[in-house]
């Protein structure tokens, strides 16, 4: 009796046509994750040697920190963090509105109101940290960091 035996040998080759990356098959990859936009005010309550305005100090009129807050102004880092304390977002301070008191006859400036805006936060965390320039953080229920968040510095 005779045996006959053979084998057989398969090559593979991987190609990519051009343009396209060989990578993780999708079925491997997370879906995209939904993000929201954390807004908010933080506002400085301080005479005007605390605040700068760039008219008369009239109501509405663009507004910044100076002295001791010359670090709130507008472009001034706004970042955003999960639990970990791993930076998962950022933005910045968008404009400030000068808040004004209307006495002996002409506007005193009392206060400004600083617009931020944080773009892409990822959805779906249990809680957030908000950090502005290096003033602290400011830890948010996932309930409180989709509203409009409301922040007060100085008085």
């Amino acid at each position: 009796m005779l045996a006959l035996a053979s084998t057989a040998t398969v090559t593979y080759v991987a190609t990519r046509p051009s343009g396209m990356s060989l990578g993780v098959p999708s079925s491997l990859i997370a879906p995209p994750t939904k993000t929201f936009m954390l807004t908010g005010i933080l506002t400085i309550e301080s005479d005007s040697s605390d605040v700068r305005t760039n008219d008369t100090g009239a109501a509405d009129s663009d507004c910044q920190g100076t002295g001791g807050y010359s670090d709130l102004t507008p472009g001034t880092a706004v970042k955003v963090s999960d639990g970990a304390g791993h930076v998962i977002a950022t933005g910045s301070i968008t404009s400030g509105t000068a808040q004004t008191s209307y006495v002996y006859d002409h506007n005193v400036v009392t206060g400004c109101q600083l617009g931020f805006t944080v773009n892409d936060v990822p959805d779906g965390l249990p809680s957030y940290v908000l950090t502005i320039s290096h003033r602290g953080d400011q830890y948010l229920t996932a309930d409180r960091a989709h509203a409009p968040i409301s922040l007060t510095i100085g008085g």
